[in-house]
């Protein structure tokens, strides 16, 4: 054997000899999270307090598990996401009397805005609950002479054009999720003690102001719209109201509903908004029996995908007339607060396929505000 092979055979001698050892050390561990087991919670002596002690991520409790669905023919293709046109700012939204802050961010990033626009005023907080979004500020007493924050400001000439002149001030503010993933409501009261009796435990129904109610909403809208504070999370309110607004279930018969943990009012308005904004062509509506009737298109269904010249000109629409049901959850099936469950249905009285309704109401649930 000549010099060079013998140096050949000992280098892959040694390349094999290697492989093992280095194989011997670095074990692949990708799959030993299989074998994990629960321990118990760490226990912390009677003499010491356990009150820094949390999980960092918590794995919230999930109220409505989705019935199991097993898919023969393969997995589903995933959810239709629908772009929206308009610019996705910082809007004040109406509904008859009320008034509440859509801001495009999800509540853990909201939260520290709505504390640091207080705080930025000069104004203290009294109540502060992350995990159910409430916050108080304390009972302030506004003088025309002193008041040179916004929040004083828009107290003081709130009261002026309601010729008040009496009692102290505060403002309440409930910050939960929005109808869209990944959006938060602000809702805000006024209230002055002179005007009603403050009830600690529930925000009320109106502000003792609404002008200042108004004012307040146009101030910190403008504030949370400039970035403040953009690159702050907050950890204790990632979990903020976990109940959504609205929820793609499906019922006993594996086919698609969503339900909207909202009031009739607001229910009926949401859907008609979602619809219009949807391009979704409605017929006619019966809004005493919930009822929304439609005609609608693939096309309409897949806003996503384009249609070529040459689809538009030998392509037939295939028109579905279908019809919406929105009918109220039952007190045992959500005790506390009002809901509705809005069905699709075909044109013969059956219940539409499940991917068409799970089509419509995923373009509700996205275009809803």
């Amino acid at each position: 054997m000549t010099r060079r092979l013998r140096l050949l055979a000992l280098a892959s001698l040694l390349a094999c000899v290697g492989c093992s050892w280095f194989g011997g050390i670095f074990t692949d561990r990708s799959n030993d999270y299989l074998l994990a087991k629960e321990r118990p919670p760490l226990k912390v002596p009677d003499d010491l307090s356990s009150a820094s002690i949390e999980p960092m991520m918590p794995i919230p409790t999930i109220t409505s598990a989705q019935r199991h669905v097993n898919f023969e023919g393969g997995a589903p293709r995933p959810e239709t996401i629908y772009a929206r046109e308009e610019t996705q700012g910082v809007k004040i939204q109406k509904l008859g009397d009320q008034r509440w802050l859509l801001v495009p961010q999800p509540p853990a990033v909201v939260w520290p805005k709505v504390k640091q626009f207080f705080a930025d005023n000069g104004v203290e907080v009294a109540l502060d609950q992350p995990e159910t979004g409430r916050l108080d500020t304390e009972w302030l007493t506004i003088s025309n002479r002193a008041a040179r924050d916004v929040v004083r400001l828009s107290i003081s000439d709130g009261k002026t054009a309601a010729n008040l002149t009496t009692g102290h001030d505060r403002v309440r503010v409930l910050v939960e999720p929005g109808i869209r993933d990944r959006t938060t409501e602000i809702h805000l009261r006024y209230e002055n003690d002179s005007k009603s009796m403050p009830n600690d435990q529930m925000m009320p129904e109106q502000s003792d102001i609404a002008e200042v109610e108004t004012q307040l909403l146009n101030e910190l809208g403008g504030y949370i719209a400039a970035n403040v504070g953009d690159a702050s999370i907050s950890y204790v309110a990632r979990n903020i109201s976990t109940q959504s607004k609205a929820e793609l279930q499906r019922d006993a018969s594996d086919l698609p509903i969503l339900r909207l943990n909202l009031d009739f009012d607001r229910a009926w308005a949401t859907v008609t908004q979602a619809l219009k904004e949807a391009k979704l062509d409605v017929t006619d509506v019966d809004r005493s029996a919930g009822v929304f009737y439609l005609t609608v298109t693939d096309q309409m269904l897949n806003q996503e995908e384009k249609p070529s010249i040459w689809t538009r000109w030998f392509r037939s629409e295939n028109k579905r007339n279908l019809t919406l049901l929105m009918q109220p959850l039952s007190p045992a099936a959500q005790p506390q607060t009002p809901g509705y469950d809005i069905t699709v249905f075909s044109d013969n009285g059956q219940r539409a396929p499940a991917d068409v309704a799970e089509q419509v109401l995923i373009m509700i649930r996205e275009f809803a505000t």
